[in-house]
Parts: C-alpha cells; structure tokens; sequence
C-alpha cells in the first residue's frame, strides 16, 4: 500500500471521527429541553364554607310609660271691672280702660279659688261686681305620650361555599441524552496522521486545528479532498 494511500484512509478516519463527534454534541444540544421559569404561586386550601351577613341585627326598643304634664299657674294679676252697671261684653278682657288692676296676690285674701283667665262675679246678687285674673301657665313637666316597645329582627346570614384548592404537581424531568452513532470506518488499523501530505508533484500542508469540533471536521474533510485531487493528477 502506497504512503499517499495510507495517508488518505488516516485522513477519511479522522473526518469520520470528527463528524461523528460533531453529530453527538448537536444530537445533546437539540434533546436538552428549554427552561421556563413559572412566577405565579399556587397555596392548597381545603373547601370550606363561609357564613356571609345579609341583614345586620335590628334590637328591639323597651319603650316608656307616658309622661303627665306637670304645671303651675304664675305671674297672677287681677282687675275690677269699671266700666258701668251692664258689665263686661264678651270679647272685653283686660287689660283695657273699663279695668282697673289691683293685687298680684292670688293666695291671699280668699282669692285661691277664684277662676283664672275668664270674667267672673262676685258679691250679692243684683249688685255684684266684675272681676278678672289674668295668669301665665308655666310647664315643669312636659307631658310624653306612651311609646310601645317595638320586637328586634335578628341577623340573616346566607352560606357561601368555597371549593378546595388544590395546586398542580410539578414533576422535573431530567433531560434525555440521545447521541447519535457515527458509521465504523472500513479500516480498523490504526495509522500515524503526518503533519503534512505531498501529492505527485503538488506539496500542501494542511493544518489539523484541535480548539473545535467543527473545525477539525472541516480540516479533515478539505485534506481528504486534496488528497484525492493529488491522486487523479
């Protein structure tokens, strides 16, 4: 077997290699799902149910009793009438000029039954004389009516379900790796790769890099193909 074609098997190996490798690591970048990241939180709750005011209470009231009015009369002031023996007309109350005042005392001198705020007689038949006290009623006690007790109306509610929460679980799947199987070359032996192949009369040198996968496929491929090109000159 010639050097040139020992040199081109070593070559194809290379390229097979080199591609095969290639192959596995896209075949792990393409299975390595996304991440995504999930902000909303979820918290379990059991179902539950939940009194919810309607109607608030309305209390019933006691009521009271009526209240009397309690009063006085004051500020007493009687008058004589003067006015001639006919007396009085109906509508001719003091004070005015066919009245003349006289005491305040309304206790004294027997006058504690006399009527009040109307025209009154008094004396011997025939020869009796008019008479007039004028009063103010003064209130101590308003008077109340009676103020019946009213029922009170207790509270309605009403019943408000509230379903069970119940949060998903998260199940983390680890990544499937599948790589990818490149076909065996043809020729098990192994050769030393030279840092440089001559062709019939052509000299090249072709640089083997090793910093990338792809890159070394590349290299590999471009020398076999030189190879070849050398061959059929």
């Amino acid at each position: 077997m010639s050097p040139n074609s020992t040199s081109a098997k070593a070559l194809r190996k290379a390229a097979y290699a080199a591609g095969a490798m290639s192959l596995a690591v896209a075949g792990i970048l393409i299975t390595v799902p996304t991440a995504s990241a999930d902000d909303s939180t979820c918290t379990s709750a059991p179902a539950y149910d939940e009194q919810v005011l309607v109607t608030p209470e309305v209390p019933g009231t006691p009521g009271s009793p009526a209240v009397e009015e309690v009063w006085h009369w004051g500020n007493f002031q009687r008058y004589s009438w003067t006015g001639g023996p006919d007396g009085p007309g109906a509508g001719d109350i003091p004070p005015g000029d066919n009245w003349q005042a006289n005491t305040v005392s309304y206790e004294g001198a027997g006058h504690g039954t006399d009527p009040v705020n109307q025209i009154f007689q008094a004396g011997t038949p025939g020869k009796a004389d008019w008479f007039y006290w004028s009063a103010d009623k003064i209130i101590d006690v308003e008077g109340q009516p009676a103020i019946p007790p009213t029922e009170g109306t207790p509270a309605v509610y009403t019943t408000v379900h509230h379903d069970a929460v119940t949060c998903p679980v998260t199940v983390v799947t680890p990544p499937t790796v599948t790589p990818t199987t490149a076909p065996a070359p043809a020729d098990e032996s192994t050769h030393t790769i030279p840092a440089t192949v001559q062709t019939d009369g052509d000299t090249s040198w072709i640089p083997v890099a090793a910093g990338g996968l792809g890159a070394l496929a590349a290299a590999s491929l471009a020398g076999a193909g030189l190879l070849l090109r050398g061959r059929r000159s």
